[in-house]
């Protein structure tokens, strides 16, 4: 009786663990408005991250945001530094729940725009084009 329930039980935590593991790293493919937030401040600095990601810290955010693969999109870091340091930006991230993202902040930036100008997009408008 006690081997079933204890196989039962690890059959269970097993399950568990796939499904965490499965939301946690599951890839982000494709960017909607809908998975998206919208948050707005001043860059506090650029810079560059491992994997040609560039990594854009905003003044009084505890998060980190990342354009992901910046450089093989044509980004540069001195490019971006030049244009929105210091600067009021805003941009969207993907708002996902992680265990290590409860707040739901995804810090993958999916469009960052300064006034009225886009920068950098990768949201799929409803048409199934960016």
């Amino acid at each position: 009786m006690f081997k079933r329930v204890y196989l039962a039980f690890c059959a269970v935590l097993f399950v568990i663990v796939l499904y965490t593991a499965f939301i946690t790293f599951r890839p982000i493919t494709a960017v909607y408005v809908d998975d998206t937030a919208k948050i707005s401040g001043v860059v506090e600095s650029v810079t560059q991250g491992s994997g040609g990601d560039i990594h854009i810290k905003l003044n009084k955010d505890t998060h980190n945001y990342y354009i992901n693969r910046a450089n093989q999109l044509g980004y540069t870091k001195q490019g971006l530094e030049n244009l929105i340091l210091n600067k009021r930006v805003s941009l969207c991230h993907i708002k996902r729940w992680t265990p290590f993202t409860r707040d739901k902040v995804l810090p993958h930036i999916s469009r960052l725009s300064l006034r009225d100008s886009i920068i950098f997009d990768e949201i799929i408008k409803d048409n199934g084009k960016k």
